[in-house]
């Protein structure tokens, strides 16, 4: 999955650099899009550890509903 993942991303921003102007853009919302996916994908795998998990890396349950609960669109880089 993981090469596919990166095959693929390779392939926007060749089609994307073609695309003269429209290109950095597409470029830039392609890589918004896929922070997206990502953090929603980090937030899902957060909620399904276990107690003993968390508690092993400084988290509540309390914290890992907060951060999941957080909409997609939520970055916390972006702050």
């Amino acid at each position: 999955m993981e090469r596919w993942v990166i095959a693929r991303r390779s392939t926007l921003q060749v089609l994307s650099h073609g695309l003269g102007k429209v290109g950095l853009p597409l470029s830039r919302a392609t890589a918004q899009l896929m922070r997206w996916r990502q953090l929603s994908r980090d937030r899902a795998e957060l909620a399904r550890l276990s107690d003993d998990c968390l508690r092993d890396i400084g988290l509540s349950r309390a914290d890992v509903m907060w951060e999941s609960s957080r909409p997609f669109w939520d970055d916390p880089l972006k702050r």
